[in-house]
This record gives structure tokens, sequence and C-alpha cells, in this order.
């Protein structure tokens, strides 16, 4: 004994030295003596460490004293130090019998928690089964509540349960769930009484569960329990989901329920709604099993394999289990073989094991190899014993072409419709098409889900039989079998096409490519040719691009292109596609020509148009496309002509579409568009003024076309006419809007009621043949209107109203408005125009409708109203009231000066603008005595004198007795600054009416004719019988005055200007002052001046005055030879008018005549004064020449010169301009040629108006000249 303990110290001790080898032999010495040495087997086992045999040593151990822990805890290390699931499955047997020991407290809680922590690792259901056990029967409280820790913790991470250790598992549960009630030990529950084998007891259970019903959390979990046990076996095993709706009561639309609900129709054999019901459940960015299996399910069974293919490619990028990548992969091959995509099948098959597959998928791929051209030897081997074989082997001869091998192998009668697939093949291929057709049936008849089968039929149908019918229906069931198969596609897609279904084959199309990722270049091509017939550009430009991207040589999609751009108004891109047609083929160049022009025309690139066109014909004379075409830019290059008022060239043009018509006419006068085309022009013509209101068109019949005769504006609407009535008559048509509106303008034109009745009649006939145009209404409306009849035309009018659309309504709104107008309802008139005003704020009848009622009732907004619907358009009516406004607000302006009415003239530059104005309304009304007589003023106003007499001459020939004598004095009047007094003088004189203004007029002609007493006399006459306001009477003693200075002397004179001041007591004359105040300086009545003067302060502010007070002022002291002084005074008002351009003049010639000469002041104000003279009335040629002179003075000869230049070029026919220049030439040394100088001087003395002292002047300088 003795020894057996020393050997057991000895072993223990080299045990814990690592001494194992020598521990080994001490402990077999201990086992030779004592065999069932029960320490000694421990000892033993310990020192065989990792050994294989250190679990026997324990196991004897265990044997000898199966209470005694030591062994159990050797043997337990011992499997705790290997890491394989099989060690670790062994420690749960130990460590229950450890349980069950004599042990430390300390020691079983670390047994209790070994086991759950293995339990959580493993998720073994042993763990869960042997803490149940224990808690049954332990009766330690402390112990059994570790051991329940530790059930509840393999319970959260979904470890299964044993059957019979449920009802403990549940009984643990409830109790803890009294103590401490929480959502977690809740779904613990329903974890665990789903795991009852029974599916419907389980349920029975759950809604035994106080707290379940009123859970949705553990619903959406019982849901999703549900969910992934379907997807395990794509089944409920006859468990009736359905039946238990309170598993989804309170939460149908959460995703579990909605999921659970697709499965339940995928279960009933209703994929498609499964589908759609499913797909917005499904968490596309992380790959769940449940979610990504079922959906990948669901497109299987609806053989979208496309889409099958998307899911499976984008489920494997994001999986994360390897078992769910496989599945993952094999989903993929099959979608990929189901859409013969034969080398990315096998492709992703190398990666899938073959073990892996079944016999279905292994026959799959090997005719993924057979369909390859590759070997499929080694999988054909595996699939000997299969049917499978027979059908591959036969597949492998029809790709070998070894069609009677394939009869010889099939030939033996068989209920196989794969075998009778391809023996119909096999006979379709050796022309024998009656046993091809029988085959087939019979394949189709065996399964009626094959889609090639069907589509052999079809081409059986549509090739042999030609029976486009039985076809269609054949291509369509292998379409609805396989829509991903180009083949069918393309053969049901020409058949719709042969059928005329346009609507069938772009559903057909447009599904197929959505289905599908790689498309061909014919699939875009024929939806192109689509969306053109369904006037889709946008779609149509996409798809051909696709077509041009896969084959950039094709000429056909690219001028498909460009019908599509054209179409879509992108001109420039469809004009380079054009080109590029032409460059890939020449044959197309005369339509892409064609095209090319149209392009142009469109771009407004007119002259570009015309010439492509022109080549066009040439290349091909009968070509109606470019002759249409040029005609088209023709006419419209004559509307751009009427819009610049270019009347001439616009008929011009108009007259050369005409030209292309007619020889269009010549080739083909079926076409009815040339003959509208022809009646349009015609008519557009007739809007010219009348004397461009002609053509040159010969008589048209339907046989021959004569040759061309001018024909006047009636005969232009008569043949136009004729145009309408040949296109109404061919479309079998009563009547047409263009036909009743051209006879209406003949109306307009000839006045004749037999037009206006056949007018009304045609539009009666339009608006009854369609009650739902405004345009046939509103022609109705303005015939009704012409012909008097008032209430037809309002109802016209408001029917019109009721059936447009709003930009026309604003036309409709002005022609009921201008019928109010017509019967003086000013209101409603106003209101119509604003309703059109407001519908289109840019047509100018709507504010020429106001106008005409603020004229009516005088407004003077009528002015502003006229000028902004000018400006909008040009209109007669705008035209005129315009221009006599302008002319009403000069007058106003020129008595009153008040700002506004100078803004409206000046500040507007209205005069200029009523010309322009005018000179087109006389394009138009060329007989419009008013519209003459108002340009004739406007153009007085601007000094444009000698047209004014044109003018004023064509208002006098076309005007009325009463109105001539106004036009007369007119005449007069320009004759007057014309200085033709003679014939002023006789115009005077044939006024028949004696007047005021005439009879002055007349007096002023005699008086510049130097007819003095003669014009004296006609004063008097004035003064004393047709004058009788006290200021003109006035005014009138101051030109007899002038007229007696001139022969009487000034005695006389100013008795007269005396008789005017009296004559206007409660306010002088100014002009009566001013010539007093003259009159005294002149002849040194200083008295009479200062006295003048001093009257005229009351004038010293008005603008008109300010030059003559301000001269007379200095130049009392220039004649008292005090110049400084003068110019002192002149400076002072000037400081206070510094924009009178003839203060500055006069003070300019005040710095030349001073004592000192300041010359350079003088150049100074000069230039002040040319400056202020662009806006003044002055005579700028004398300011010209003083700034010339100044400047010379002051020594610069250049300025001189260029001030000499400028002012012979403005004026050169003024000889003081000349006498500059001649003496800024006389002393520059550069000039050198004196015959010039000579020539210039003899041309002022033969040629120009010159008075003596410059005369004098001239003739020194040229004998200074000759004598040089």
């Amino acid at each position: 004994m003795a020894d057996l303990k020393t050997l057991l110290k000895d072993a223990r001790k080299l045990i814990d030295d690592g001494n194992f080898k020598e521990a080994q032999e001490c402990c077999k010495n201990i086992l030779r003596a004592d065999k069932q040495n029960y320490f000694g087997l421990v000892l033993f086992g310990k020192s065989l460490q990792d050994s294989d045999q250190a679990p026997l040593a324990y196991q004897k151990a265990i044997t000898s004293k199966r209470e005694h822990p030591l062994a159990w805890q050797g043997l337990a290390q011992f499997y705790e130090r290997k890491t394989d699931d099989v060690s670790k499955q062994k420690l749960f047997s130990i460590f229950n019998e450890m349980l069950y020991l004599q042990m430390e407290e300390e020691k079983t809680q670390e047994i209790i928690s070994k086991i759950g922590q293995l339990g959580v690792t493993l998720k073994s259901r042993k763990a869960i089964h042997f803490l149940a056990g224990y808690i049954t029967k332990e009766q330690n409280e402390k112990l059994k509540k570790l051991a329940e820790t530790q059930v509840l913790q393999l319970l959260k991470v979904d470890t299964p349960c044993n059957q019979e250790d449920l009802p403990i598992i549940l009984d643990i549960l409830g109790k803890l769930y009294a103590d401490e009630p929480s959502d977690s030990l809740e779904l613990l529950q329903c974890k665990v009484v789903l795991q009852k084998s029974d599916t419907e007891s389980s349920l029975q259970d759950l809604f035994k569960l106080v707290f379940f019903p009123k859970k949705a959390v553990l619903k959406e979990f019982v849901c999703q329990w549900f969910c992934k046990k379907y997807v395990e076996n794509m089944t409920f095993n006859g468990f009736d989901v359905e039946k238990w709706e309170k598993i989804t009561e309170g939460i149908e639309s959460s995703k579990h329920a909605s999921l659970l609900h697709s499965m339940v129709l995928y279960d009933k054999g209703s994929y498609l709604e499964a589908y759609k019901l499913c797909v917005p459940l499904i968490n596309y960015n992380e790959a769940d099993v449940i979610e990504a299996t079922f959906i990948i399910r669901c497109t299987m069974m609806l053989k979208k394999w496309p889409v099958m293919q998307k899911l499976a490619t984008n489920f494997i990028t994001k999986v994360k289990e390897e078992k769910f990548a496989l599945q993952l992969r094999i989903f993929l091959f099959y979608s990929l073989v189901k859409q013969e995509k034969w080398k990315q099948a096998i492709a992703n098959a190398k990666l899938i094991p073959l073990n892996a597959l079944n016999t279905e998928e292994q026959a799959c791929l090997a005719e993924c190899y057979i369909e390859n051209d590759e070997s499929a030897n080694h999988i054909m081997e595996n699939l000997k014993t299969t049917k499978y074989h027979k059908q591959l082997e036969a597949l492998s001869f029809l790709k070998q072409e070894k069609y009677d091998e394939v009869v010889s192998l099939l030939q033996q009668p068989s209920d196989n419709a794969l075998y009778n697939f391809y023996l119909g093949k096999a006979f379709w291929e050796l022309k024998q098409f009656n046993n091809c057709l029988i085959h087939l049936l019979k394949a189709a008849k065996l399964n009626s889900d094959h889609a090639n089968t069907f589509l052999y039929l079809g081409y059986f149908y549509c090739d042999q039989k030609n029976d486009l019918s039985k076809a269609k229906k054949c291509y369509e069931k292998a379409y609805s079998l396989n829509n991903t198969d180009v083949d069918i596609v393309k053969r049901l897609s020409g058949i719709y096409i042969k059928l005329q279904q346009s609507e069938l084959n772009f559903e057909l199309l447009t599904t197929f490519v959505k289905n599908v990722t790689t498309v061909e270049p014919w699939i875009y091509f024929r939806l192109g040719l689509q969306n053109l017939n369904q006037r889709d550009w946008e779609s149509a430009i996409v798809n051909f691009r696709y077509v041009i991207k896969d084959n950039k040589n094709d000429a056909v999609a690219f001028e498909c292109l460009a019908d599509a751009y054209y179409s879509r108004g992108s001109y420039t891109s469809a004009l380079r596609a054009y080109n590029k047609v032409m460059s890939l083929d020449p044959s197309k160049a005369t339509y892409c020509m064609t095209k090319i022009g149209y392009i142009h025309s469109l771009l407004t690139n007119y002259q570009e148009a015309i010439t492509t066109f022109e080549n066009v014909i040439k290349m091909n004379p009968p070509s109606h496309l470019a002759l249409k075409g040029i005609a088209e830019t023709w006419i419209r290059v004559a509307k751009k002509k009427l819009e610049a008022k270019m009347f001439g060239s616009a008929r011009s043009c108009a007259q050369y579409a005409i030209n292309y018509i007619l020889e269009a006419i010549k080739i083909q006068n079926k076409f009815l568009c040339f003959w509208k085309l022809l009646a349009d022009t015609l008519v557009f013509i007739t809007k010219l003024p009348d004397q461009y209101a002609h053509v040159l068109i010969p008589h048209l019949s339907n046989d021959s076309v004569s040759e061309p005769v001018r024909k006047s504006k009636c005969e232009i609407i008569s043949q136009a006419i004729a145009c309408y009535s040949y296109i109404a008559k061919q479309k079998q048509l009563e009547a047409s809007y263009e036909l009743a509106y051209t006879y209406f303008l003949y109306y307009q034109e000839t006045k004749e009621v037999i037009n206006g009745q056949i007018a009304f009649n045609l539009a009666s006939i339009c608006v009854k043949e369609k009650p739902n145009s405004w345009r046939n209404f509103n022609l109705l409306g303005k015939i009704c209107l012409v012909l008097n009849k008032y209430e037809q035309a309002q109802h016209c009018f408001i029917k019109a109203l009721m059936v447009t659309k709003k930009l026309s309504a604003a036309k409709v709104w002005c022609n009921l408005g201008s019928l109010y107008i017509k019967l003086k309802l000013y209101k409603l008139a106003n209101y119509c125009f604003w309703r059109g005003q407001s519908t289109l704020p840019s047509y100018p009848l709507s504010w020429i409708g106001q106008a005409i009622i603020a004229e009516a009732i005088r407004e003077e907004e009528a002015m502003d109203l006229f000028r902004h619907a000018s400006r909008l358009g040009f209109h007669p009516e705008s035209a005129l009231g315009y221009a006599d406004w302008v002319c009403r607000t000069m007058n106003k302006y020129s008595n009153t000066k008040d700002l506004e009415s100078k803004y409206a003239i000046e500040g507007l530059y209205a005069i200029p603008y009523a010309m322009d104005l005018m000179e087109w309304f006389t394009n138009f009304e060329p007989n419009n005595a008013c519209a003459n007589n108002i340009l004739g003023v406007l153009q007085e106003k601007v000094g444009l004198l000698k047209p004014a007499i044109k003018s004023f001459e064509k208002a006098f020939k076309y005007s009325e007795d009463k109105q001539k004598s106004i036009i007369l004095l007119n005449i007069g009047r320009i004759l007057l600054r014309l200085e033709k007094y003679d014939e002023a003088v006789k115009i005077f004189q044939a006024i028949p009416e004696a007047s005021f203004n005439s009879t002055v007029g007349l007096a002023l002609a005699l008086f510049k004719k130097g007819l003095y007493e003669e014009s004296y006399a006609a004063y008097d006459t004035a003064l004393h019988w047709l004058c009788s306001d006290e200021h003109e009477k006035s005014e009138l003693f101051v030109a007899m005055a002038g007229i007696i200075y001139m022969f009487k002397g000034h005695n006389d004179a100013k008795t007269m200007l005396f008789q005017s001041i009296q004559a206007s007591q409660s306010k002088p004359s100014p002009y009566s002052l001013l010539a007093i105040c003259s009159l005294g300086i002149t002849h040194s009545e200083q008295s009479i001046s200062k006295l003048a003067m001093s009257e005229l302060r009351k004038y010293e502010k008005d603008t008109e005055f300010v030059y003559d007070i301000g001269f007379l002022r200095s130049y009392y002291f220039v004649c008292e030879d005090d110049v400084d002084q003068g110019i002192s005074l002149l400076s002072e008002t000037v400081l206070d008018y510094p924009g009178n351009g003839l203060l500055w003049f006069c003070l300019a010639q005040y710095c030349l005549r001073a004592k000192n000469t300041n010359a350079k002041a003088a150049s100074s104000c000069a230039r002040k004064a040319l400056c202020s003279g662009h806006f003044s009335n002055i005579n700028l040629v004398n300011v010209y020449a003083t700034a010339s002179i100044a400047e010379y003075i002051a020594g610069n000869a250049a300025e001189a010169l260029r001030f000499a230049k400028m002012g012979l070029h403005l004026y050169p026919n003024q000889a003081e301009i000349w006498a500059a220049l001649l003496f800024s030439l006389m002393s520059n040394k550069n000039w050198i040629d004196k015959s010039w100088l000579l020539a210039a001087a003899g041309h002022m003395r033969r040629h120009l108006s010159i008075s003596r002292p410059l005369s004098r002047w001239v003739s020194l300088v040229e004998k200074k000249l000759i004598n040089a």
C-alpha cells in the first residue's frame, strides 16, 4: 500500500512538472499492481494528455467509481481541449452525468454554465434537454434558477427543443413571465409553442396565451415563421393557413403578413398575383433566404427568366451563407439555360459542384454543352440510365445536322413530347412537311408548354400554308411560353406587320425590350418605325440611335432618324443626318436634298432653301415635293416682305411661288395641295396695296394651263374662288371655310349683294357641317355684321366663344366688340375688348377697339391706345387714329406748351413714327384725302416740304369740295416756306371762301414777293373784316408796321406799333414790344427802347422769347461800342438758359467783335451752339462758319478746316460755309491748288445766293489769288 501511495505521489509530481512520459511509466507500474486503481487510471489519463488513449483511461476509472467526480472532470477537460463538433457533442452527456454527482455547489454552477455556453455555441437541443431534466429533479433553488437562466439564453439564440421537453420549457417560461412579464419572454413562448410537431395544435396553444391576440409583433413573428417553413419545402404540408385568419388580424398590411398571403396564392397556383404582391415586399439590398428564394421561385413559375437572372445575380453579390450562395448559383444557371445563353450558363455551372445538381439540372448542363458545340460525354455518362440520355443524343444529332440519325433514333412511336418535337424539327429540315406537321401536332398535344413546338408550327403555317391567322396563333402561344426568345418575337412581329396590327406589334416589342437585357438592332428599328407612325418623335429618335450605334453605316436607319428629327423640330440635327444619308447612299440624294430644302426654309435660310430646291428640280424635274417646297419658301419670303412693308418685293415673291405651283399643276393636276397652295397665294396677293394687287396667271382648267395674263384684284379673288371650288368638288364637299371666306373678300371688294349672300350661305353650311369649329361661327358672324344682320352676328360670335380655344378667343371678342361699337353699346364693347386683351395681350385689334371707344367719349387715352396697337402690328385703323391724334397733340402743344404733350410728341418720337404709319396707310388707300393731308402735315413738321406738297396735292385731288379750302391753305403755307411766292399767291387767291388764315397767308406771300402795298391791303382786309380776336389784331398791326417801315419810315411804323399795343391792352403782344425796342435801338430813341424793354420783362421766362430779349438787351450796348457789357449781359442770360443755341451763337459773335478778340471763347461758344442746335430751331450754317473762323483766329487751322468741311457736307448750298472754307484754306501752306479755290469762289458767285458784303469779300479773294 505504501508503495502505491508513493507511486501516486511521484506520478502526480511528474505530471505537475510536465514529465508526462515518466509519469506514464509510473502510472503503468501502479496499474500493474492494481488494474482498477481509480487514481492511477485518472493520473494515467492526465499523463496521456490529448492522446486518443486518454478517454479510455478516464472511462475505466469512471467504471470503477462512477460517483467520484475526478475522472469525469478529466474526461470533460480532454474533450474541452478538442475543437471538433463531435468532441463537443460528447461533452453534453459528460456534463449531464456530472450534474448529479456529489460536488461543491460552485462546481455544479460551473457545469450548468458550461452546458449553457456549449448549447449556445452548437445550438444543440441536447443542452436544453439536459437542463430541463435537471430542473425537474433538482431541489436547490439557486441551482434551478441558474439552469433556468441558461435555458433562457439557449432559447434566445433559437436553440431547438425536443418535443418531450416542450411542456417543461413552457412551464419554466410561464413562471418567469408570471414573475417578471416582458416582450422577450412572450416572444420566446411563441417560439417554443411553434416547435410542436402539430401545427394546428401549436396555433391553438398560441391563442390560449393571454397576451398573444393583442400583440402585433408576435403575430408578425408567426407569419414570418410560416413563410420560413413554406420556403423550406415550398408547401404548407396540407395545413390550411387561410382558416387561421386570426393570425393576420390587425397586421394585414405588414410585410410578413403580406408575404404569407403571397405564398398562399403561390400555393394555389396563382403565380402572377403572388409575384405582384411580393415584389414591393422584398428587400433587394439584402440576401434574405426567405424573401430571395420565394421571389425567384415566383419568376421561375412565371417563366420570367431575365428577371430571375437579374434577381439571382443581385442576391449572389449580397449573400453571406455559402449554402444559400450555392442555391442562388443554381437558380442563375437555370435561368440562363432557359434563355438559351449557353456560354454564360456553362461559365456559371463551373462554380457549382456537379453533385449539387439534380438529374434535370445535369441534363440542362449537357444541353448547354451540346448547343455550344462542346463535348458533354462526362455528363452523359451520369445520365445513361435516365430518360434524358436519348433526347440529348437526338439533340446532338440535330446540332450536327444528322437528321436521318435523329429519325432512326426516335422512329419508334413514343408519347414523349420532346421526341416528337425533335422528329418534327428533323422532318422540317428534310423538307418532309407532312411528317413534320404530324409530329409537331403530337408534340403540342403531349406538351402544350413547349415554346419551340409552336414556333415550328408557326413556321409551317406561315411558310408552307400561308395561313397567317393560324401562324399568328402559334407564334402567340410560343411567345406566351417563352417571351425572351428573339426568333419567336421576330416571327410574331413580322406576322403583326403583315396583318397591319401595329398596336399589337408595338406592345410586343416594347414588352420584349423590358424583359431582356440585350436587344437586337432590328427590334429598335421596328420600334422606331412604329414610333414614327404614332408621332412619338422622342422615342423614335432614341430607338434609331440604338440601331445606328450598332451599325454606323446603316443608311436607312440614318434616314429614319433624320425624319424623326425633322418631325420633332430638331432641324439642325436633321440636317446633319440627311447629309450623312447622302454620303452613305447617293441614290437617296433627291429625297434628302428636298428635306434639306424644307429645313432651310423652316430655319428662314430662304436663299439656301431656294437654291437647294432648284438643284433638286434640275436633278428630278417632276419632283412634286421640291416644287411644293420652293413654292412654300417663296410664300414665306413674301410674308416676310409684307411684314417689312416691302410690298412690291412681296408681290414678286408671291409671283415666283405661283409660277412653281403652276409648273407642278402642269405635271400633275390631281394633287389638291397645289390647288390649295395656289388659292392661298392668290388670297395673299389681294392683301397687298391695290397698286401691287395683280398677278400674271393663265386661265386654269382641269385639263390644261393656258398662257399667263395679268389679272386685277377682283379677277384674282375670282380665280381663288375657282381653286377652292375645285378642291371642294374633289372632296365632295358642299362648302369649305376657305371658299366662304374668299366669297366674303369678293363681296368686300365688289360690294355686290349676291356675293355677300353666297358667302352667307356657304358659311351657314360650314357651321352645320362643323358646329364645333369656332372659325365657321366667327366667319358667319363677320358676314352677318357687314350685311347688317346684327342679331345673327351676335349669336354667331357668342357660339364661336363657346367652342373656341383660348388663343383664338381674342379675335372673336374683338369682332363682338366691333358689333357693339357699331350699335353704340360702348360698355359692352369695352368689356369685349378687355376680354380680348386679357386673353391675348399682343392682339392689336383689342387695343384699337378700346381706342375707338375712348375717341368716341373724348378720352385723351385714345392716343396712347392707338400708339400701343400700332406697335403691336400695323392696322389701317390704328395708323390713321394715331396720326390724327399726333396732329391734334402737336396743335395743343404749340398753343399751351403742355409738358405731357411735349413728351408724347418729342419723347416718344411720335412724328416720324406717325409718318411711317401714314406712308403704309396710303399704300393701301392712296385715294384717302384725310390720310394724305395728315401725311403732308407731318412731313411739313419735320421739314420734308417737297414731299409734303405732293401729299397735299393728292389730298386735294381726292377730297370733297368742303375740304379743299383747308388743303389749299396747307399747300400755300408750304409754297411760302419753299419761297415759291408766285405760286403761293395763286393758291391763296384760289381759295373759294375768304378766311383769316387765307387772307393772312396771301398777305405774307405778297409781302415776300415785294408787293408791299398789295400785302398791306390784304392785311388791312384781314384786320377789319376777318379778325375778331384782340391778340390777332395786335399781331396784324405789327406785320403792317413792318410794311410801313419799309416804304414810309420809322415814325409811321412806330405809330402803327402803338396801335398794336392799344389793340391788346390786357397784355401787349411781345412781337409789338420787340419791334418798338428794335426801332428804339436802331434809331437811338433810348426812352422808347427802355420802355419796351421794361414791358418785355413779363416775357423773360418764356423760352420762345428768351433769345430775342437777351439779344436786344445786349445789343443796345454793342451799338454803343460797349461790347464787353453786351457780353456780360448776354452771359447772364446764357447762364439761365444754357440749352438755347441761339444765345451761345450770339455770344460767339460778340466774342469775335470784342476789342480784345477772344477767339478761343468764341470757338467754345460756337461748339456749345452746335451741341444745342441739334435740339432747337437754329441755322447751323452760320454756327459752323463762326466756329471755323473762331478756330482759325485762335490759331487752330486744322480745327477750322474740320468745322468748315463738316458744315459744307451738311449744307453744300449755303454761301457762308463756302466762305468759311475759303478763309481756312487761303492761309494753309499745305494747300497749293489755287485753281480749286478760284473755282470755289466762282461757284459761290454763280450758283449760290450771296449777300453783297460777302460778294465783295469773294471778289477780293479772287483778286488776291490771281495776283499771287
